[in-house]
């Protein structure tokens, strides 16, 4: 498949067929996986293609509509959709993610159990962990060594489990009343831009003080915290699925100078952005 350079700034997708050992039914497996560097023009409208959908929003948002619900997935939201059935996806602006179509094993169970109890939108405070899942699988494929099934089948399920258990789990940092989510969610969507206190909590409809102690009180920490936490995140995900330069990367995850983001970078993970992007994953 050639990708149209008029719908992406930077795109890379790799396509896995599993050997035919008469186990392809006891396994999960990707069909493709790969990121994508959207221009405003990008979409999808598909009656059907056998597959399931885990979509991890990197930057901007994403409009998507099935026979069942519709909505906006954003930075740092998960979209899970159902291929084999009616279903559309559209940038709204430029906007990043990763991705990987997988079936196999009891995809079809787990995904009507994650819909059923979780939507087909997952917000999570922390999505980093499926972002470094799928990094390693792109990582791996563009090697050109072949993913051994079981070692596939193994991330693929990790991670709809990780989605699984956020029905069941407030989890660690991720808010769980409706204001909190919209507040984050701005957070996560203006990364690039020079976040105040009173900015934030202006979404929210309350004052900087007030909303400061909500916040720390359902997510664990400060709203300056979060925002740091967030755009370290982000980095960490450009260092590994993209070959941006590292000033470039400061500057699309919120930093003045790439001095400030090595700085920051360093202090929270304990590596240099340069040691970071060469450890194996």
């Amino acid at each position: 498949m050639k990708l149209d350079p008029a719908y992406f700034e930077n795109a890379s997708v790799h396509y896995f067929v599993p050997q035919p050992t008469g186990r392809e039914h006891l396994m999960y497996y990707p069909i493709s996986l790969g990121y994508f560097d959207c221009k405003p023009a990008y979409g999808v409208h598909r009656n059907m293609f056998s597959s399931y959908l885990l979509l991890v929003m990197l930057t901007g948002s994403m409009a998507y509509q099935t026979r069942r619900s519709r909505g906006v997935a954003r930075a740092g939201q998960v979209l899970l959709l159902d291929c084999n059935t009616p279903h559309s996806y559209m940038a709204q602006g430029k906007c990043s993610f990763t991705f990987v179509h997988f079936a196999g094993a009891q995809s079809r169970e787990l995904y009507e159990e994650i819909e059923r109890t979780c939507g087909n939108l997952i917000p999570l405070a922390s999505p980093n962990e499926l972002h470094e899942t799928i990094g390693e699988m792109i990582a791996c494929m563009s090697s050109g060594r072949r993913m051994p099934e079981g070692e596939a089948s193994a991330m693929i399920h990790s991670m709809l489990m990780q989605l699984l258990s956020h029905s069941s789990s407030s989890g660690d940092g991720i808010a769980s009343n409706p204001v909190m989510d919209r507040a984050i969610s701005y957070i996560q969507n203006h990364l690039t831009d020079k976040l105040s206190v009173e900015e934030i909590a202006a979404t929210a409809g309350y004052s900087a003080s007030y909303f400061s102690h909500l916040f720390a009180q359902e997510t664990g920490m400060s709203p300056y915290q979060f925002v740091m936490k967030s755009r370290v995140e982000h980095s960490q995900q450009l260092l590994k699925t993209t070959r941006l330069a590292v000033q470039e990367i400061a500057f699309q995850c919120g930093f003045n100078s790439a001095a400030n983001f090595c700085y920051t970078f360093r202090r929270m993970t304990g590596v240099s952005p340069h040691e970071y992007r060469k450890r194996p994953l």
